[in-house]
C-alpha cells in the first residue's frame, strides 16, 4: 500500500484542523492580490484549504490518498473539486 494512503488510514486527521502558519500567510497574500482560484496539490483532508474557502477563494485539490479525500468530504469539503491522483503525474 502506498505511503500516504496507509498514513491516512492509520492516522486519519493526523495534523488536526488548524491551518498552518504558511497557509494563513498565503491566504493574506491571495486576498490582498484578489486571487480567486487556486490549486492545492496534496490537499489531504483539507485543513489548509478551509482558510482559503472561508475567504471566498475557490479551491481545487489533487490528492494521492483516496482516504484523505473521503476525510475531507466528511469534514465539510464536499463541494470542493478534488481529484484523486499524483501531483507528479499532472500534465
Amino acid at each position: 500500500m502506498e505511503f500516504w494512503e496507509s498514513s491516512f488510514i492509520e492516522k486519519q486527521t493526523m495534523w488536526g484542523f488548524e491551518p498552518t502558519e504558511s497557509a494563513i500567510l498565503t491566504k493574506d497574500f491571495f486576498v490582498e492580490n484578489n486571487v480567486k482560484d487556486i490549486l492545492v496539490p496534496g490537499i489531504g483532508y483539507g485543513r489548509n484549504a478551509k482558510v482559503f474557502i472561508e475567504n471566498s477563494i475557490n479551491v481545487t485539490g489533487i490528492e494521492i490518498s483516496k482516504t484523505a479525500i473521503d476525510l475531507a468530504k466528511q469534514n465539510g469539503l464536499e463541494d470542493v473539486s478534488m481529484y484523486h491522483g499524483s501531483v507528479n503525474e499532472m500534465p
